[in-house]
């Protein structure tokens, strides 16, 4: 079975949660089975970016991106290293770190009167 490494960066090290896969699951799923602070707002629906990971290594054992998820996060995947965990499909083994939430930025539009 596949291995999974999610870490997270801390002012004291880093925090690490390991998690054996089956292949295919992906890597949202497999955060929520050992309790790895990976968010989302859309409960893996592809629809908030918000599950989005780092690969550190082993970004060959993964799904390659789909349209879906290229059109979420941007054709730039490869040069970021991020991808949605929600649709990154595990093959084998993978070290990823866990992003801080980025929050959708507010309109600041005026209000009409």
């Amino acid at each position: 079975m596949p291995t999974v490494r999610f870490v997270r960066p801390t002012p004291d090290g880093e925090e690490v949660w390991t998690v054996e896969v089956a292949d295919g699951e992906n890597l949202l799923d497999a955060s929520r089975r050992v309790d790895a602070p990976v968010q989302t707002l859309c409960n893996g629906i592809a629809s908030c970016v918000q599950c989005r990971v780092k690969i550190v290594s082993g970004g060959e054992n993964l799904s390659p991106p789909e349209s879906l998820e290229k059109d979420r996060i941007g054709n730039i995947f490869h040069i970021t290293g991020e991808r949605m965990g929600c649709q990154a499909r595990v093959q084998g083994d993978v070290v990823v770190e866990i992003l801080p939430v980025r929050l959708p930025r507010r309109s600041r539009r005026k209000k009409r009167r």
